[in-house]
């Protein structure tokens, strides 16, 4: 919810507030697609789970079509039925969070080292960086 920010000024507004405004201008379109670009960028843990819900309720419960924009893989493998992941704008695989996030893949992509695990909660792939060791091992 935004109510508590009513009457703010946007440009007094945190980065994160202001993403959440933006969100809800968007929603008031009643528009039969949503296009979001890093939907859950610059917010906190909670109104990152509020969002996510959210998010979760309009298309799976009201039936809205969204696509979504993002970095954050994780994000993408818990809400997307589908991903498209690209590499210099050419895509590299398109199906599935499980068919898509693949070490191998993503490893190309990104080049450097990560693992992909399933989440305890909702069996959806997961992907954590391997950091490399400070000392070059």
């Amino acid at each position: 919810a935004v109510l508590d920010l009513r009457g703010e000024a946007l440009d007094r507004l945190s980065a994160g507030e202001r993403q959440r405004v933006m969100l809800a201008r968007a929603l008031c379109q009643h528009a039969p697609l949503l296009v979001l670009d890093e939907p859950t960028a610059h917010l906190d843990l909670r109104h990152q789970a509020e969002c996510v819900g959210l998010l979760r309720r309009l298309n799976r419960g009201a039936g809205l079509t969204i696509v979504l924009i993002s970095h954050d893989l994780n994000l993408a493998a818990e809400l997307c039925d589908r991903l498209l992941l690209l590499r210099s704008g050419t895509a590299v695989r398109v199906g599935s969070a499980d068919a898509v996030l693949e070490e191998p893949t993503l490893e190309s992509v990104y080049g450097c080292r990560v693992v992909v695990d399933k989440h305890p909660a909702s069996r959806r792939p997961t992907v954590q960086i391997i950091w490399p060791d400070p000392e070059g091992r």
